[in-house]
């Protein structure tokens, strides 16, 4: 079995709102800090907003690093907002999965409902429904003998019935839309594998974040290095990354962002704007992997 491995991340995401008329007011809640924890240091962070605007951060109620933008009287028609991070990655590679063996018995105690009571409970882009149980009696998915083995079984099933295709959905879609049409992005495939999780007593969270392009063969990615994919957590392990999109563990290609229940909480900008009338949004990632154990150097732009 390979030992952890490391990278060293240097990302920079570039938002630009652009505004028919000049704006009045905003206040806009920004989610582009990278978490710290035990696979990832975030070793610096930058953020420049133009035109200026006071800024104040602080943790959400998951623990995400947010910053509260308030422009007054700003007077003009272009946003832009560019974050700037280092990050440092390391985990584990994903085979220390391969012989573990979970039973149900330990995710059904009462503390683990109460301790996760927000990663087990409906919200509102993960949930129980009809097209959902259809899906996994279609397939055959049930809990099984083995925890972890019966989510990776319906990540690889998710990976082969639904097709990755961008356009198919919008930031907006349910998880009926994307099961009856049997195509969408990462971040459907998320929201229904947080769903299942949930619906089988797993702890299930969304996690937002960049996965590097430099991608095992055949593997999906978004063309900007964004990406989304659901975390698990484990009873006597901890949080496991688990990539339906790709189906796959999360390894150190992986830079976590944020975490919530869904998509609704760890949305990387939004607000309330006054004035400005229509806008149209761009972004813009650029991931590069300076990883000086393999030499490699390669950048990921839109």
């Amino acid at each position: 079995m390979r030992s952890s491995s490391s990278r060293l991340f240097q990302i920079q995401h570039v938002t630009e709102y652009k505004y028919e008329l000049p704006l009045q007011r905003a206040v806009m809640l920004l989610r582009l800090q990278p978490l710290d924890s035990e696979c990832q240091t975030v070793l610096s962070f930058n953020c420049e907003i133009a035109p200026d605007a006071q800024t104040v951060a602080f943790p959400d109620s998951f623990g995400n690093n947010c910053h509260l933008v308030n422009f007054h009287a700003a007077e003009q028609s272009v946003v832009t907002i560019k974050s700037s991070s280092a990050v440092r990655t390391t985990q584990a590679p994903p085979e220390r999965f391969d012989n573990l063996e979970v039973t149900w018995d330990k995710f059904d105690a009462s503390s683990i409902t109460v301790d996760f009571w927000d990663f087990l409970a409906p919200s509102a882009r993960v949930y129980d429904c009809d097209d959902l149980q259809g899906f996994l009696a279609e397939n055959s998915l049930t809990r099984g003998d083995d925890a972890l083995r019966a989510l990776r079984r319906a990540a690889e099933c998710m990976h082969q019935k639904i097709r990755y295709k961008p356009g198919a959905t919008t930031v907006d879609s349910s998880i009926q839309e994307c099961l009856r049409i049997g195509s969408g992005v990462c971040q459907d495939f998320t929201h229904i594998m947080a769903a299942i999780g949930r619906s089988w007593k797993v702890p299930s969270r969304y996690v937002s974040g960049y996965l590097h392009l430099l991608a095992e063969s055949k593997e999906m990615i978004t063309e900007d290095a964004s990406h989304a994919w659901v975390e698990f957590f484990v009873p006597d392990i901890g949080w496991v990354g688990l990539d339906a999109t790709n189906n796959t563990i999360v390894d150190d290609r992986y830079v976590r962002l944020a975490v919530g229940r869904d998509y609704e909480d760890i949305a990387p900008t939004k607000g309330v704007v006054y004035g400005g009338g229509k806008s149209m949004l761009s972004v813009r990632v650029k991931l590069t992997n300076g990883n000086p154990e393999q030499g490699l150097q390669s950048d990921a732009e839109q």
